[in-house]
């Protein structure tokens, strides 16, 4: 089927499917970078570094319940928040985002970053992969976030969620996103779907039309998904799949539309800047204006 769908200069996506009955819409939030909480029992060691990316961020602590707030006013049927929800593991700063959604009644959906289950030492020093602090880290994040695994799936009406958080890592000199091999069969599974599909993956994919920005951005760094087998796999079998709407991502800091084969990627403004980005999926048409109904006439 021919994808129809329209976006908006604040970021707003709406995509027109027929199978849709009711309206689906939701709030796509990616990298918020929170410190821990609170900030008194932040170690000596890293109190400077935690210190220093918090005020580079933005006070994101002050800028989320803001942004919350219009979030909710938006009306939608969920907050996904695609990533680097915390600057590093903390659970106090894990169970304040659950608590400010509740407070808002925003019913909410994680899925992980490469920030999100590293401790201090890695964010502040090695930088560095470690797999055991990963596995201990990201098992807690999916018990205080109610994430059934790190890949999952759920359903809002018509339309099918897939999330995934891959490891961000080295790989023969280059680093990014790495899917495992349990977490690629899974994906392509959930791909043979005979409905309309929207995947949220923190890590983007390397698309022509992004790169170069990617570079710029970046100094000349590139940190998307490793071009492996699963990569690859993945990669191909999203673009050929004409029940995709789209996919969301985050990571880069930047907000970008591209191309992806037969659908697109959605890049998502950092929201430690109070950025975020509505989508609705419906079967009516996009609206030409997000303000105004209808189309602006002039009478003879």
């Amino acid at each position: 089927m021919q994808l129809e769908f329209q976006f908006y200069c604040n970021g707003s996506v709406q995509f027109a499917d027929a199978r849709v009955t009711r309206p689906v819409t939701f709030a796509h939030v990616t990298d918020l970078h929170l410190p821990g909480m609170p900030s008194g029992d932040w170690p000596a060691k890293y109190r400077h570094a935690i210190k220093w990316w918090n005020q580079d961020m933005g006070y994101p602590d002050q800028v989320v319940p803001k942004m919350l707030d219009r979030i909710s006013e938006a009306g939608v049927d969920f907050v996904f928040f695609g990533g680097d929800v915390l600057d590093y593991y903390d659970a106090g700063a894990a169970q304040h985002v659950l608590d400010l959604c509740r407070e808002r009644g925003l019913a909410a959906r994680f899925q992980l970053g490469n920030h999100d289950s590293e401790n201090e030492y890695i964010r502040f020093i090695s930088h560095e992969f470690d797999a055991d602090v990963f596995a201990h880290n990201s098992r807690k994040l999916c018990e205080h976030w109610k994430m059934p695994g790190l890949h999952y799936r759920f359903d809002v009406g018509q339309v099918r969620f897939l999330s995934l958080s891959v490891e961000f890592r080295s790989v023969h000199g280059d680093t990014g996103g790495v899917i495992a091999d349990t977490q690629a069969e899974w994906l392509l599974e959930q791909l043979d779907h005979d409905g309309p599909l929207v995947i949220f993956h923190h890590i983007p994919f390397g698309l022509p039309t992004i790169v170069p920005r990617l570079k710029q951005f970046w100094a000349d760094k590139l940190f998307v998904m490793i071009e492996d087998d699963n990569g690859r796999r993945i990669r191909e079998a999203i673009a050929q799949n004409p029940n995709v709407l789209g996919t969301f991502t985050g990571h880069a800091h930047m907000r970008s539309e591209d191309p992806f084969g037969n659908t697109w990627q959605f890049m998502t403004d950092p929201g430690h800047d109070g950025q975020w980005r509505y989508v609705r999926i419906s079967r009516e048409r996009p609206p030409k204006s997000l303000h105004v109904a209808g189309e602006p006439t002039v009478v003879e």
